[in-house]
Order: C-alpha cells, then sequence, then structure tokens
C-alpha cells in the first residue's frame, strides 16, 4: 500500500509542477496548447497534446524508485489508477461524480494545475467558488 501511494504522490507533485511548466510563456504555444484546445472535454481528449507532454509529466511516477525497492504490481496497480482518474477528470459527462475542479481549468487556463489539495496548498485554485463543484467522489 505505502509503493501504490508513493507513486500516486510522486505522480501528482510532479504532474503539478510540470502543468505549471507547460503554462509558461516558453512552453505553452509550442507544447501545451494542443492539449486546451478543447475547452469542455471528453475522456478521449485526455491524451491529446503534443508527442512531448505525457512522457515529460509521468516522471513523477517513476520517482519511488529513486527512494526504495518499488515492486510491480503496486506500480501496475497506481498507473491504471492515475490514467482512469485522469480520465474521469476530462469528461464533462461525470463533473457529477468527480466534480469540475480540471474541467474549469480547460476554460479558464490559469488555475487549477494539478489535485485539488495542491492547488489549495500552492493557492492556484480557481478563486470563484460558485462556479466550482465537488463531486459525488469529493474530488
Amino acid at each position: 500500500m505505502l509503493q501504490f501511494l508513493l507513486h500516486i504522490l510522486g505522480y501528482d507533485l510532479w504532474f503539478y509542477a510540470s502543468h505549471l511548466l507547460l503554462h509558461t510563456r516558453l512552453l505553452y504555444e509550442r507544447v501545451h496548447k494542443k492539449h486546451h484546445i478543447v475547452l469542455y472535454p471528453h475522456y478521449s481528449d485526455t491524451y491529446v497534446g503534443h508527442w512531448f507532454e505525457g512522457p515529460f509529466q509521468s516522471i513523477g511516477f517513476l520517482l519511488p524508485w529513486a527512494i526504495m525497492d518499488v515492486g510491480w504490481v503496486s506500480c501496475a496497480i497506481a498507473l491504471v489508477f492515475v490514467n482512469a482518474r485522469g480520465m474521469l477528470r476530462h469528461e464533462t459527462r461525470l463533473g457529477w461524480l468527480v466534480g469540475n475542479h480540471h474541467l474549469l481549468h480547460h476554460s479558464l487556463f490559469h488555475c487549477n494545475y494539478g489535485e485539488y489539495w495542491l492547488d489549495r496548498l500552492f493557492d492556484t485554485h480557481c478563486k470563484v467558488e460558485k462556479v466550482c463543484k465537488k463531486g459525488l467522489l469529493g474530488l
């Protein structure tokens, strides 16, 4: 269980930081803009983007291997989890289930770069509270 959680934590922290970088002037136009073409995405838009984005944003998933011996089973389960979570958060029809935290990022661009708790911690969450909706799963 610890290994699984470390994969998720590593991924979430790296994804947040890399997503902020992708929104800089240097990288947004060259790399990340293609992902934001769709303002109201569906699950199939999760992986739409420049070829560089997927590998770059996934580096954090491998961080646990740098600090401990990690088994392949926990890695595989965590990989399925982060991919399923990513697809759910790009699906406008499932806002009632997972909330609209990431969906707002696609329409507002300058907020909600990662997980809800990271955006709160670093004050990058959407400040228009009346448009923010939590889903049934509290995500």
